[in-house]
């Protein structure tokens, strides 16, 4: 069955490209490690921009909007992702998780998209409080291993759209200073 999209995530699925409120991903499961943590960061880094923003699953990151095959599309349910950012950060993040079938504008095909809408904090900033999550639980916690680290301030990038970690008190200084202006 075919679902109507609100208008707001119409957009964001045909705006052909990532911005700091708007990010793609393509045909990926829920259950794959590497791209949950990428996901959470993201959730988390929108979090703590003004207005939010929006995950879509389903869109490369070019744009194109493949859609998720149905296996995958089965995997991702706005339970698994809420337990997942259950008590994992100093303050409840809000989001929403909408699933919906879609015939493309353009090739007219029958396509899977997940939506996940993130509020902008109530109190900035969102700060990831859990253990470190590993991208290779079997290996040690080493920089290229660590999908998400305990205490990190993620934010997203303005200059070059993505997700970015806050490493130190003076880069957090700057960044303050720059939201306050």
């Amino acid at each position: 069955m075919i679902d109507e999209i609100p208008n707001e995530l119409l957009e964001a699925l045909y705006h052909d490209q990532e911005e700091v409120y708007l990010e793609y991903k393509g045909d990926i499961p829920w259950t794959d490690i590497a791209k949950k943590l990428e996901i959470i960061k993201t959730i988390f880094a929108m979090a703590n921009e003004s207005g939010g923003g929006i995950v879509i699953i389903g869109v490369d990151k070019d744009g194109k909007r493949a859609g998720l095959s149905d296996a995958n599309f089965g995997t991702f349910t706005h339970d698994q992702i809420s337990s997942f950012l259950n008590n994992k950060s100093n303050q409840k993040i809000q989001c929403k998780i909408e699933k919906h079938k879609h015939i493309d504008k353009e090739d007219k095909v029958e396509k899977n998209f997940v939506f996940i809408q993130i509020s902008e904090s109530k109190e900035f900033p969102v700060i990831y409080t859990s253990s470190h999550a590993l991208i290779n639980p079997q290996v040690q916690a080493f920089s290229q291993n660590i999908g998400l680290r305990h205490g990190a301030l993620y934010i997203r990038n303005k200059s070059e759209v993505g997700n970015k970690e806050i490493e130190s008190m003076e880069e957090w200084r700057l960044v303050a200073r720059s939201l306050m202006i």
